[in-house]
């Protein structure tokens, strides 16, 4: 239940403009106490002080402002105008990376893919028995051998 309040809070933060955590801080917190969940109906403020917040914005006398739709299209089409095309970013295929010592090394390290917590994310060294190719190799894992793709064991 933290973990995800810990994700709505750090999503609020990096929605506002100001790069300094430290000075939205306030805001946030305010806003995530006083919005109205969906499934209780209320804020977390009015379960714990019994009603709503009195928020920044409602200390103030709302001013009967219409929205002028001619100033607004005007303001977007000079936007839209400003605005120029990007290039498209080139995604070539990178070489592969591996050890020189991979070709020559006489055991490998495998990868556990589903470990759990506090415990090795390697099993081994296990001695290479033969090399089937550059990066397929035959190795003895538990007194059995095993055909394995080695990519970028060390």
């Amino acid at each position: 239940m933290i973990e995800r309040w810990h994700r709505v809070f750090k999503a609020a933060i990096m929605c506002h403009a100001d790069a300094s955590w430290s000075r939205v801080l306030s805001t946030v917190l305010l806003g995530l106490r006083s919005h109205v969940r969906v499934d209780t109906g209320a804020s977390p403020a009015e379960f714990l002080f019994g009603t709503t917040l009195r928020l920044p914005g409602e200390f103030f006398l709302p001013e009967d402002i219409s929205p002028d739709s001619n100033f607004f299209i005007e303001e977007f089409r000079e936007y839209m105008r400003r605005v120029r095309p990007v290039p498209g970013a080139h995604k070539h295929a990178k070489r592969a990376f591996y050890f020189k010592e991979l070709h020559n090394c006489s055991h490998v390290f495998i990868r556990n893919v589903a470990k759990k917590a506090l415990e090795r994310p390697y099993s081994g060294p296990h001695k290479i028995l033969q090399r089937v190719s550059d990066r397929v190799l035959n190795i003895d894992v538990n007194f059995m051998e095993s055909e394995r793709e080695c990519s970028t064991i060390f």
